[in-house]
C-alpha cells in the first residue's frame, strides 16, 4: 500500500509539473534564464577546466614526473594549470594578431578606393546620358525634388549614426558582463582543476550513496564513454586545426594569394565548427581576396574547394572520424540538429555527444546479440545463466577501462 502511495504522489507530482509548463511556459522560459544567468559561471568554468584537464594532465607527466622534492611536487599541479592556459591564450592571440591588423587593411583599402569609384559611377552616368539621350531625357520628365531627398539622405544618416552609437554603447555592456563571466569562469575552472581528485571523489560517494550497485555501475560506464568521446573529439579537432591551416597557408603561399597567414589562422580557428567551419573561412577570404582582385578570389575558391575534398577524405577520417568512431552520416544529422537547436555552440558539442550515444548502442546492441545466442544455445539453464551473467560484466568492465 505504501508502495502504491508513493507511485501515485510521483505521478501527481509529474502530471503538476507538465501542467505548470504548459500553462505558465512563459514564466517557466524566464526564470530558467534568470537560473542560467545565475550559474552560467560555474558551467562555463566546468567547461574550461575539462579542456584544461587535457593539456594539464600531459604536463604533470612531463614536469620531473619522477621527483620526489616536495616543492616540486606542490608546485606541479599550478605550473601545469599555468602553462595549460598560456597555450591556450597563445593561440587565440596568435589568431587575432594575424586576422585582425589584415582585416584593419583591408577597410582602410576599402576606404581609400571609395572616391575612385564614385568617380567611375560618375564618369558612367556621363558616358550614359551622352550615348542614351532618350533615357535621360526620359528621365527628365520624373519630378524628383533633389533637395528633399538630399535632405532625406542626411535625415537617414543621421539616425544610423545614432543608432550605431546606441547599439556600439550597448555593445560595450555586453562586453565588460561577457568579461567579467569569463573571469569568475576562469576563477571556478582554476578551483576545479586544483582540487579535481577532491571533487570527483565526493561526487563519486554521492552518486554510490543515491544509486544501487548495478545502476551505479551502469553509471559510471556511460560517463566513462561520454569522457572518452568527448576527449577524443577535443585532441582529434584541434590536431585537425592545425593540419588544415598548415595546408591552407602553405597553398595559399605557393599560389602566391595575399593574406595567406591571416586566412591560414582563420580556416584553422573555425575547423573546430563540424563540416561547416571551413566554409565560414572561405567565404571570408574569398571577400578580402576579392578587395584586390575579383579573378583571384575566383580561383581561390577553387583552391579550397579542392583542400576541403582532401580534409574530408583524407584527414577527418584518420583524425577525427577515428577517435570518434561515427560515421559521416551521423555526423551530418548531428551537426544539423546540434545547429538547429543551439547553433555554433551545438554544431560543436553534438559531435562528440552523438558519438558517446552511438557508442552506447552499439555496446549494448552487440551485448544483447551475445546474450540471446547464449540463451538460444544453451542446454543447462543455470550454468548458461551464469555464464550469460559473466560474460555481461566481464564485457562492461572491459568497456569501462
Amino acid at each position: 500500500m505504501q508502495k502504491l502511495d508513493k507511485l501515485l504522489i510521483k505521478y501527481i507530482l509529474f502530471i503538476a509539473v507538465v501542467v505548470l509548463f504548459v500553462l505558465k511556459y512563459e514564466e517557466v522560459f524566464g526564470w530558467l534564464g534568470i537560473l542560467w544567468l545565475i550559474i552560467s559561471p560555474v558551467v562555463i568554468g566546468a567547461v574550461i577546466a575539462y579542456i584544461l584537464n587535457i593539456l594539464m594532465v600531459k604536463f604533470e607527466h612531463w614536469y620531473f614526473p619522477n621527483v620526489q622534492n616536495v616543492f616540486v611536487k606542490k608546485s606541479r599541479r599550478p605550473i601545469s594549470i599555468l602553462l595549460s592556459m598560456l597555450i591556450i591564450l597563445l593561440v587565440i592571440f596568435l589568431v587575432f594578431g594575424l586576422v585582425v591588423p589584415q582585416v584593419v587593411t583591408v577597410v582602410a583599402t576599402v576606404i581609400d578606393n571609395i572616391p575612385a569609384m564614385f568617380a567611375g559611377i560618375q564618369e558612367w552616368s556621363t558616358d550614359y546620358e551622352r550615348l542614351f539621350p532618350e533615357a535621360a531625357a526620359l528621365m527628365d520628365q520624373f519630378d524628383i525634388d533633389w533637395a528633399a531627398t538630399v535632405k532625406n539622405a542626411v535625415s537617414f544618416v543621421n539616425n544610423l549614426t545614432t543608432s550605431i552609437l546606441e547599439t556600439t554603447l550597448s555593445t560595450v555592456g555586453s562586453v565588460a558582463s561577457i568579461i567579467i563571466n569569463l573571469v569568475l569562469s576562469i576563477i571556478v575552472s582554476i578551483y576545479m582543476l586544483m582540487s579535481k581528485e577532491k571533487l570527483a571523489h565526493q561526487f563519486d560517494r554521492m552518486i554510490k550513496v543515491y544509486l544501487k550497485p548495478r545502476q551505479y555501475e551502469k553509471f559510471q560506464y556511460v560517463v566513462s564513454q561520454f569522457d572518452e568521446s568527448f576527449r577524443n573529439y577535443i585532441t582529434g579537432v584541434v590536431a585537425e586545426a592545425f593540419i588544415l591551416g598548415a595546408m591552407v597557408t602553405i597553398g595559399m603561399w605557393i599560389f602566391r594569394f595575399p593574406y595567406a597567414a591571416m586566412i591560414g589562422a582563420l580556416t584553422g580557428f573555425f575547423a573546430i565548427i563540424p563540416m561547416l567551419g571551413a566554409y565560414f573561412s572561405a567565404v571570408i577570404g574569398a571577400l578580402l581576396i576579392a578587395v584586390e582582385s575579383p579573378l583571384q578570389a575566383l580561383v581561390f575558391l577553387g583552391f579550397i574547394v579542392v583542400v576541403q575534398q582532401i580534409e574530408n577524405n583524407i584527414i577527418y577520417p584518420k583524425v577525427v572520424g577515428g577517435s570518434i568512431g561515427l560515421p559521416g552520416l551521423f555526423v551530418l544529422v548531428a551537426v544539423t540538429i546540434g545547429g538547429g537547436l543551439m547553433g555554433i555552440p551545438g554544431m560543436i558539442i553534438s559531435v562528440p555527444l552523438a558519438s558517446a550515444l552511438y557508442k552506447l548502442l552499439k555496446n549494448d546492441v552487440k551485448q544483447r546479440e551475445k546474450a540471446k545466442s547464449f540463451q538460444t544455445d544453451k542446454t543447462d539453464q543455470t550454468g548458461d545463466l551464469e555464464y550469460i551473467k559473466q560474460y555481461i560484466k566481464d564485457f562492461k568492465d572491459q568497456n569501462m577501462t
